[in-house]
């Protein structure tokens, strides 16, 4: 059969088709191969450097460079236009739909896009075939096609039925859900195939696209038990889970100023090292001189580059400290910049005078008073750039990371520059001391506790009340914002900024992120504005007080994955996936609304 360009978005390529994955095209299942394979006709990886990421690398603690995933396009005529990240058609293992017989690469035999046929003689109606929906999976992050020869016959009673050594007669018939029966017409035997089989996965192929890859001797348990593969239907969440991670760009990266002489050396290492190559002075003025009519620039601007880079451009010698991620940014957000150009890539415009102003307002109710004191920064978010880094993927609960490239030697990790806007809040600090030590705000925690312990997240490290307040005054914000701004929930991305001492935190960002650098049309930064922004989250907060599904879901002890929400749920309080960065977990909006009841105090004291 011919290539299939299958069209995928950069962001999803970094996430849920990523390398590993198996994604569906519109002729079958294919897998992603490893980025090691990412390359032009001249074996060069393919994908382009990103450049004025030293902050993110060090907030993520890594030494390899950051590069865009290749890019391609269809032309008229069905060539392609630039280098495709390639993929694998898997499984190998096709099936008759009315018969149940099944063939491994029968594609291979066909042309063009002839589509291959049941041969069995036997099958009436000879319909498409179609790929097996079952894999075998390993926690080491190994995966490849089930072993449905030795499946077949693991069990035969008779000798020559075990060794049987014919492969083309295998037949999966289903006889109603769950029941399924794998035979070989060759010998007779068969066994009843539950589709969850646990074994051992082998010393094959790690990967079903790698040759030299092979799996390593077979491990022993911590209890001197195999370690074994488990067969999985390819849309159990088991088979990939990509582990990425997004980072803001924040000063002075983002003030960096494009198109520059120092800008463009900075970006070109090419350029740089023919001037850094001359020997002598003269060949390196002749270098120079070259650049600048490049350049269109005098030499003296070539030389105060040179000094700028020389000197630490952009950063300028600032000390990275390792794992400082959202401290950064949240210092960045709360930091005014008089001379801000619209065109960084970040740009904010500080609220929370105004916002300060209107909670001194005679219009406002009580209820609203003690909202606008209950948040102390609030800023409008006109631009922002995240970099969202893959740094590999999972299989079934392993916990061993799968780096991109599979064997972790490359010196480069795929990353996309996204763009867009946002609102940013930060509560106040004082009154949420005080919040937070009361008993009765303690004791709801601290029911919650020896869950999270027994989930084994890691995230967040501690789990305290200020995260479960701010976490759940997120996602109600944005269903709110959903509601009233018509942004789809799925678009909207939550950002959490929590820690208590020696540097307190308590913030949200909510922002969107596309790949297109203009960004998004405005709409949610114009949420920010004061009065606008007090309507959006007092209704919030009125959501807060009642679920449709109340009384149950407020009594709830333990809902949802790991049993790790309270009172939140589908009607109240849950976000879709993608706008969420712990796993729709972890919220309560008993922290929010209060329960006097219970001596459960709001934090907005709200009545």
């Amino acid at each position: 059969m011919v290539n299939e360009l299958i069209p995928i978005r950069l962001s999803h390529l970094l996430s849920y088709s990523g390398v590993g994955a198996i994604v569906r095209g519109a002729s079958g299942l294919v897998v992603v191969q490893d980025t090691r394979q990412w390359t032009d006709r001249q074996g060069v990886s393919a994908g382009k450097r990103i450049p004025y990421v030293e902050r993110v690398r060090a907030a993520l603690g890594l030494e390899e460079q950051l590069r865009e995933p290749p890019v391609a396009k269809k032309l008229a005529k069905g060539q392609v236009d630039g280098t495709c990240v390639p993929a694998t058609r898997f499984p190998s293992w096709i099936r008759c739909a009315s018969c149940g017989s099944m063939y491994r690469w029968l594609w291979k035999d066909y042309q063009a896009d002839d589509e291959p046929a049941c041969r069995y003689q036997g099958c009436k109606r000879n319909p498409k075939l179609e790929q097996v929906t079952w894999v075998l999976v390993h926690p080491k992050g190994y995966l490849s096609d089930v072993p449905w020869h030795y499946l077949a016959h693991k069990d035969a009673r008779d000798p020559s039925q075990r060794n049987c050594k014919v492969k083309n007669q295998l037949q999966l018939i289903e006889r109603g859900y769950e029941d399924r029966i794998l035979q070989c017409r060759a010998c007779g035997t068969g066994t009843r195939f539950r589709g969850d089989e646990r074994l051992n996965f082998g010393q094959g192929r790690m990967q079903p696209w790698t040759k030299d890859d092979s799996v390593p001797p077979i491990e022993q348990g911590q209890e001197g038990e195999q370690v074994l593969a488990q067969v999985l239907t390819i849309n159990d969440t088991r088979v990939y889970a990509p582990i990425a991670e997004s980072v803001l760009v924040i000063p002075p990266e983002s003030r960096v100023r494009k198109g520059t002489v120092v800008d463009r050396l900075y970006r070109n290492s090419g350029d740089r090292s023919r001037i850094d190559e001359a020997r002598t002075p003269l060949a390196r003025k002749s270098a120079m001189n070259k650049l600048a009519t490049a350049y269109r620039c005098s030499i003296e601007d070539i030389e105060t580059a040179l000094a700028d880079l020389a000197s630490g451009y952009p950063l300028y010698g600032e000390n990275l400290t390792p794992g400082q991620l959202r401290e950064n940014e949240f210092k960045a957000f709360l930091e005014v910049l008089p001379d801000q150009r619209e065109d960084e890539d970040l740009v904010t415009y500080h609220k929370s005078e105004e916002w300060r102003h209107l909670g001194m307002s005679f219009e406002l109710s009580t209820d609203e008073q003690e909202i606008v004191k209950s948040v102390r920064h609030l800023v409008r978010v006109d631009r922002l750039k995240a970099v969202k880094v893959f740094k590999g993927f999972t299989r079934l609960g392993g916990e061993e990371t799968i780096p991109p490239d599979i064997v972790g030697t490359s010196d480069w990790l795929p990353a996309v520059e996204l763009y867009g806007e946002g609102i940013f809040l930060a509560l106040d600090e004082s009154r949420l001391k005080v919040w937070e030590q009361t008993p009765a705000v303690v004791s709801r925690l601290n029911q919650l506790l020896p869950r999270f312990s027994e989930s084994g997240r890691d995230a967040p490290n501690p789990l305290t009340t200020r995260f479960m307040l701010l976490h759940t005054l997120s996602h109600l914000l944005i269903r709110q914002i959903e509601f009233e701004g018509g942004y789809p929930a799925a678009s909207l991305i939550e950002r959490i900024y929590c820690a208590n001492a020696p540097e307190p935190m308590a913030g949200i960002l909510i922002h969107v992120a596309v790949p297109d650098i203009a960004g998004s049309l405005g709409g949610l930064a114009e949420l920010s504005e004061p009065r606008r922004f007090l309507g959006i989250l007092n209704r919030a907060l009125e959501h807060s007080r009642w679920c449709s599904l109340d009384p149950v879901c407020s009594e709830h002890e333990g809902q949802g994955p790991g049993l790790l929400n309270r009172a939140a749920c589908h009607g109240c309080a849950l976000v879709p996936e993608p706008a969420c960065e712990y796993g729709n977990t972890l919220l309560d909006r008993g922290f929010v609304k209060g329960d006097a009841a219970n001596g459960l105090p709001s934090f907005f004291g709200i009545s």
